[in-house]
């Protein structure tokens, strides 16, 4: 898996991905409710942060960045090169900067997810 994502790193300085497949399920659900395989064979999952906790090797952070359509709070997970575990606080950093220029307000945001 780590030779194979090492590539990627190869072109790119970090990978931008949903911490999340999809916003907070129903409570009458459970984790095991997402651990399938689609029709199309493609994985029917909520978590997209596990791939990267075992991938030791790269620095990753998850980052509240506002409100779905629906509502519900939605997370972008910065993952970065090997070793670059400050351009990773950077770029989230700037992100945050970006959301509050745009008139995204954390405290809303943790307020509502409290």
């Amino acid at each position: 898996m780590w030779r194979d994502i090492a590539k990627l790193f190869e072109r790119y300085d970090a990978l931008l991905c949903p911490t999340c497949a999809i916003t907070a399920p129903p409570v009458s659900e459970t984790d095991d409710d997402y651990v399938a395989t689609r029709p199309d064979g493609r994985l029917k999952g909520l978590d997209l942060t596990c791939p990267f906790n075992m991938l030791p090797q790269l620095p990753a952070l998850s980052l509240p960045v506002g409100f779905a359509a629906d509502g519900l709070p939605a997370g972008l997970q910065i993952v970065g090169r090997r070793f670059a575990d400050e351009d990773v606080l950077a770029m989230a950093a700037a992100v945050e900067a970006r959301l509050g220029v745009a008139g995204f307000d954390a405290h809303r945001f943790a307020a509502a997810i409290a």
